[in-house]
């Protein structure tokens, strides 16, 4: 039976970071708020747009994410980067015959993969907009395995943050942790992560234990 990977976009497959807190901070320039640096920034990240603003500012006016939707994003989408290792892993599991969506809790999702130059390794890709409520609500990931026809004992979630692996936990499916997000192993590890990596660069050996000698099934663990 077919495998599916299913991956979070931001701090995962992309350094998002850069373009995140540029444009969050024309924003705080735009509405006279306090400006952010990028380490505020990354405890956010993977949260919706508005809990973040509210996270890092201490209140949320709509506003701020119109702003930020109609005339930021661009901005953001030029300083998006794919981590390194990333497009490696994904033609590894590709050749091996993986299934791969994208799960995020951000909005255009398309247009970032694009941007990114990643659209192609993706079968699917659902963002808020697609189903209406966010991560760790497990509904995005029951979406993409119906759609790939994958069980769930046949399903990973890869992810960097508490977010995801809440909602891979309340899917029913394993998490494979990478802290490229700025979390520490002890933070996904306590989430549940079966094994927590320092990049994508050994996810392939996880889930197909052919390319390295990680089998899928190990105990937990911190590669």
């Amino acid at each position: 039976m077919k495998k599916a990977v299913l991956f979070d976009f931001d701090m995962t497959l992309i350094d998002s970071s850069h373009g995140v807190t540029f444009c969050l901070n024309m924003v705080a320039e735009r509405f006279g708020l306090e400006k952010v640096e990028r380490p505020e920034v990354l405890r956010t990240i993977g949260y919706p747009m508005e809990e973040a603003m509210e996270m890092l500012w201490g209140s949320f006016d709509p506003s701020w994410t119109s702003h930020y939707r109609d005339h930021l994003v661009p901005f953001e989408y030029e300083r998006l980067i794919p981590f390194a290792g990333v497009r490696g892993a994904l033609e590894k599991l590709r050749a091996n015959d993986v299934a791969m969506a994208v799960v995020s809790n951000r909005r255009r999702l398309l247009p970032a993969l694009s941007g990114a130059g990643l659209e192609g390794f993706f079968s699917m890709a659902v963002g808020m907009e697609d189903v209406g409520v966010p991560k760790p609500d497990p509904e995005s990931i029951y979406l993409v395995l119906q759609k790939l026809g994958v069980s769930k004992d046949r399903a990973y979630f890869v992810g960097d943050s508490e977010v995801d692996a809440i909602a891979a936990r309340n899917a029913g499916i394993r998490f494979i942790g990478v802290t490229t997000g700025g979390r520490s192993p002890s933070v996904l590890m306590g989430e549940g992560a079966m094994v927590v990596l320092e990049d994508l660069s050994g996810i392939p050996g996880v889930v197909c234990p052919e390319f390295c000698d990680v089998p899928p099934e190990q105990d937990r663990g911190v590669l």
